[in-house]
């Protein structure tokens, strides 16, 4: 399963567990350019990434 940025982003927050888990059973995937979008968002913690 390809993961769009966005997706990736919610999966960070806390209140999105059940994402987290519905993402747990698939092997995934994630573009370069997802990525480079993830690591640039502008509310991301050092946490998170």
């Amino acid at each position: 399963m390809l993961l769009d940025s966005n997706t990736v982003i919610y999966a960070a927050i806390p209140e999105y567990s059940q994402l987290r888990k519905f993402l747990a059973q698939y092997s995934l995937s994630v573009s370069t350019i997802s990525l480079i979008e993830v690591l640039g968002y502008h509310k991301l913690t050092p946490e998170n990434k």
